[in-house]
């Protein structure tokens, strides 16, 4: 028994403190389960130097040209993958032909559990053929286990096409670990449900992607303080703030001003904030596609 414990991913091994869960108040079950939620991001925080170190291997390989952030899993963390992914594109104007997902199963996983599909290489690998996959893209494996054979065979034939590799996982000696250019582990350990890694482990997932993309898209010149610079003005609303920010960023343009240039400039606040400072708007246009952090860009005029 000890040595198959030894074999088994730390999300799967039963906690013994736990076997009385089901017996418990309610409250007591919410208690643990709140502090393996609490448990869970201190372990991500504890990883802070590799994640950054990711973060900016990702914002050289991605900045001024086509490549693309590559969400890569199954089941929990491919649908973790995917959320973080999709918002990635009304929150920084990240565009959609830039972000792409290799997903065990097939679309239809996020939904319904699509049997055997994680422990299919063969279709890993004709996934990464198929998206044409290269040495231009960022892929994120994730598995929570670091040994689901779909993920690592992605990333495995990720990194023969030359691209980036980023490996999540919460076991320090899963196989991802070992292939992934940039490991970040969680050990968040047992989950309060053996083997339920849409608990601790999901939660420390969720809080990585977050922590990783929104500081990806700081690199790449998608912020400016703590402003967002390209969400998309679809609205009176959003049009509003757009003005606002570009206002209070430079010195001498009002709100009214600043609302007249930017539907003058299709409601693109970068370029606004660029024009405003005095850049001729093609100059902008051009500055702006190197993806340069925006407050660098900014001041090097």
């Amino acid at each position: 028994m000890d040595k198959k414990k030894l074999t088994l991913p730390p999300t799967e091994v039963v906690d013994p403190d736990g076997r009385e869960f089901d017996r418990l108040p309610v409250s007591e079950q919410l208690r643990r389960l709140l502090a393996s939620q609490a448990s869970a991001i201190d372990m991500v925080q504890k990883i802070s130097h590799p994640i950054a170190l990711a973060v900016e291997a990702a914002a050289e390989r991605l900045r001024g040209g086509e490549g693309r952030l590559v969400y890569a899993g199954a089941g929990c963390s491919i649908r973790i993958g995917v959320q973080d992914g999709v918002e990635l594109v009304p929150t920084f104007g990240w565009p959609m032909s830039r972000i792409a997902y290799l997903i065990a199963g097939g679309s239809r996983a996020l939904s319904v559990s699509v049997e055997g599909a994680e422990d299919d290489a063969s279709a890993a690998t004709r996934e990464v053929d198929n998206c044409s996959v290269s040495d231009l893209d960022v892929v994120i494996g994730i598995t929570a286990s670091g040994n689901t054979r779909f993920t690592c065979q992605i990333l495995e034939s990720s990194i023969a096409r030359g691209a980036l590799t980023i490996g999540v996982s919460s076991n320090p000696r899963g196989r991802l670990i070992e292939i992934a250019d940039h490991p970040l582990v969680t050990a968040t350990g047992s989950e309060v449900l053996a083997g339920s890694t849409r608990l601790g482990a999901g939660t420390a997932q969720k809080a990585l992607l977050n922590c990783f993309s929104t500081a990806l898209m700081t690199q790449l010149g998608r912020v400016l303080g703590n402003e967002m610079l390209c969400v998309r003005a679809t609205n009176a609303k959003l049009k509003d703030r757009q003005a606002r920010i570009l206002a209070g960023q430079i010195d001498g343009i009002g709100e009214e001003r600043a609302y007249q240039l930017l539907s003058q400039l299709n409601w693109d606040l970068r370029k606004g904030l660029l024009v405003a400072s005095g850049w001729v708007e093609d100059e902008a246009t051009m500055a702006l596609a190197g993806e340069r952090p925006f407050r660098e860009l900014l001041s090097s005029r």
